[in-house]
């Protein structure tokens, strides 16, 4: 599937998005034509066949179905069949994406005023790594971790369970072969990603959302078992905070003009502990007190090498 026809894929379904009551075929294509894709794909109108083609594939690839309604006069809209919550997490990164698609093709002429992030290396192997969750099958690859005198695995066997993003780096959750163990992988440290003739069954029952849903961010090496964490927040990070939570189960306990306290239930562990010390003199841990503790002894490692 190229990447042109994913692109009107996601500009479709960002169209009908921002348009719950629907649009007729005539009404669609007037918005296609201002579109930046329209000259990309042959400045042609989008046909009622190729209309219905692409809201078929659409279904069958993200489960977003677009139906057409006859007696209001052809008109397509999306239908939330799959729950409100769940289909708002299958189009976010999609809308987002169209978005950011439609956003860099307007503003060609003032690209050089324009900076974007570096994503990392490992995108070159995403494409491999859909094939294998799409279909369940089995990836050889090859890891080098970043940690010092680790050893360089080859030939290792894995079965893909998801794909996760973290700070502009993409991470890859599977069982390994060998003991069946969950691990992940970090696509930046991936020195070759091979599909093999293999499949395996995919764990009935199994969430990825479910399984990150205690965690912040990508690490599952917790300090412990999932627990109250309180923090308290000084000057301006409280609002930063609010805007953007750490953890979607961040609640506020107080607030102050001085500070904020923000309580989360979760798993403490490597990621959120580096979040932590990120904000430094604006964030402190009030509760556990063992967590206090750690932010506490890193603190005091920090201060020892600016003596």
């Amino acid at each position: 599937m190229g990447t042109l026809l994913i692109k009107r894929y996601l500009w479709l379904i960002d169209l009908l998005t921002r348009c719950p009551n629907g649009l007729t075929l005539k009404e669609i294509n007037a918005e296609w034509e201002k579109s930046s894709l329209y000259k990309d794909c042959g400045g042609r109108e989008i046909s009622r066949a190729t209309l219905r083609n692409h809201c078929n594939d659409i279904n069958d690839i993200w489960k977003i179905l677009i139906k057409c309604e006859h007696a209001g006069g052809n008109s397509y809209y999306l239908i939330k069949k799959e729950g409100k919550d769940e289909f708002e997490q299958n189009t976010k990164w999609l809308l987002s994406s169209i978005a950011t698609s439609e956003f860099i093709a307007q503003s060609k002429d003032i690209s050089d005023k324009i900076l974007f992030e570096e994503l990392d290396s490992g995108f070159e192997y995403l494409n491999t790594i859909s094939i294998a969750l799409r279909n369940n099958t089995i990836l050889s690859i090859e890891y080098q971790s970043f940690h010092i005198g680790s050893p360089k695995q080859k030939g290792l066997l894995v079965e893909p369970l998801c794909l996760k993003m973290f700070k502009r780096r993409w991470y890859m959750l599977c069982r390994r072969c060998s003991d069946m163990a969950c691990r992940i992988y970090a696509l930046d440290r991936l020195q070759k990603c091979e599909l093999t003739s293999e499949h395996f069954t995919y764990p009935e029952g199994f969430s990825s959302k479910e399984y990150f849903a205690p965690y912040y961010g990508i690490s599952t090496d917790g300090y412990g078992k999932e627990c109250s964490v309180i923090l308290k927040a000084y000057r301006e990070l409280p609002k930063y905070l609010e805007a953007q939570p750490i953890h979607y189960s961040q609640d506020i306990k107080e607030r102050y003009s001085e500070y904020t306290v923000f309580e989360y239930r979760m798993i403490p562990a490597f990621d959120f502990v580096q979040e932590i010390m990120l904000h430094a003199e604006q964030l402190e841990v009030l509760e556990p007190e063992w967590l206090r503790q750690i932010v506490k002894e890193k603190s005091a490692k920090i201060s020892e090498l600016y003596r």
